[in-house]
């Protein structure tokens, strides 16, 4: 199986290597398309994911050193320089050629995270000097305080901004967007801003403490879950934050829960799945995809409409990105993946997802970069954790756990 997974990781890298633009004289040189079909719109998100596997094409030779040190650093100018930004955020989505906005992006918390993410591993990596001077201008230039506020009295970040009165995610007036008041994917956002010694201790612990946990349960599986209850955003933050020996000072372990979300999710694929054709076998995931009408997210139990969502669409990075948590259940669900004729391309890996539900099988024609991402890292962190044990170096992710008072099992 270990072949396998390295198949996947080698083919994760080829998607990034192929779907990022290379050109030298090009503003954006370094940005990566949100999705194949769409070679001219860049993802922020995308883009971290891409600067992380340069970690992995790097100790699995994909790449010669200087290449990869010329990309990085490439990349890292174009963020500074010419990505399009507010208060040092990202827009979500910005034009493949020159960086800037993409039409009505809204600038988002979490994709510039998942940026920041890539910036800090790259860093730590490579411990190069050009590097860390453009890492570190990045981070530094992110004014997180700018999106603190009080909701119910608790310290909060905003989502968003956005300043178009009809921009994306934009519901009555331009500005911010949104609250990070729930648990979901910000977990690396608190430990980027308790390592930064721009903001006080307090300020992080009282971020870090202010969203909700709520415990729900599933089978025999009971765990702090999501609104929706969607598998990437337990995955997503820990596909850089290594997690599995670590409690918070609540005795939280985020790597326990996460593999309690999957495994309620198996469970109740394999009591439910007389329903879905896809769903036999062993394939399981409630996330978001790609399905038959559009890109779409799933919702498994227990959620706060109490409602199951799905058409049956299954997505390989819900499954790949299960990886490190539970691999009993990933392995049998890979072979069965492999095992649909068309799903594997072998230039790139999987399609991002099958549908088995209507008379023909139905499957994407797209690979997403953030999805991509999350398997190709997914795939190194059950391999080798590369990435996860140079971002875990940082010395931002270092002091950021250690005021945020995370300490070992």
């Amino acid at each position: 199986m270990d072949n396998k997974i390295r198949l996947i990781q080698e083919t994760g890298f080829n998607f990034f290597n192929d779907f990022t633009n290379l050109d030298e004289s090009s503003q954006g040189y370094g940005l990566t398309v949100d999705h194949s079909k769409d070679l001219d719109k860049a993802s922020i998100a995308a883009t971290g994911f891409t600067l992380s596997s340069y970690i992995i094409a790097d100790k699995y030779n994909y790449l010669n050193r200087d290449e990869i040190i010329k990309r990085v650093l490439g990349t890292l100018k174009t963020l500074y320089y010419n990505v399009d930004h507010y208060e040092g955020f990202f827009a979500h989505f910005v034009n493949m050629k020159t960086g800037k906005r993409h039409k009505k992006s809204e600038y988002s918390t979490i994709d510039t995270a998942l940026a920041l993410n890539g910036i800090i591993a790259v860093s730590s990596y490579f411990d190069n000097e050009e590097i860390n001077k453009y890492s570190d201008l990045i981070i530094k230039r992110v004014n997180w305080r700018h999106f603190f506020h009080k909701k119910n009295g608790k310290l909060t970040l905003y989502m968003a901004y956005n300043d178009l009165k009809n921009g994306d995610y934009v519901k009555d007036e331009a500005g911010f967007i949104h609250h990070w008041q729930m648990f979901a994917e910000q977990l690396m956002m608190y430990v980027i801003i308790a390592g930064d010694d721009r903001y006080k201790k307090e300020e992080a612990l009282e971020l870090y403490q202010s969203f909700e946990r709520i415990y729900g349960k599933y089978g025999n599986q009971e765990y702090i879950y999501t609104p929706g209850n969607t598998l990437f955003v337990y995955q997503f933050p820990l596909a850089w934050l290594d997690l599995e020996k670590i409690v918070d000072s609540d005795n939280i372990s985020w790597f326990d829960n996460a593999r309690k979300a999957i495994l309620s999710n198996y469970e109740w694929t394999k009591n439910e799945n007389h329903q879905f054709k896809t769903l036999k076998d062993g394939l399981f995931g409630k996330t978001a995809s790609d399905t038959p009408k559009g890109y779409s997210v799933f919702h498994a139990l227990p959620n706060v409409n109490n409602e199951v969502l799905t058409d049956g669409s299954v997505g390989a990075h819900g499954i790949i990105g299960s990886l490190p948590f539970a691999s009993e259940i990933v392995f049998p669900a890979i072979d069965k993946m492999l095992e649909i004729e068309g799903f594997w391309d072998e230039n790139y890996g999987f399609y991002d997802s099958v549908n088995l539900e209507g008379e023909n099988v139905w499957i994407s024609e797209r690979f997403y970069g953030i999805d991509k991402g999350l398997e190709t890292l997914m795939a190194n962190a059950y391999l080798s954790k590369d990435v996860q044990n140079a971002y875990m170096k940082h010395p931002i992710i270092k002091n950021g756990m250690r005021n945020l008072l995370w300490k070992k099992k």
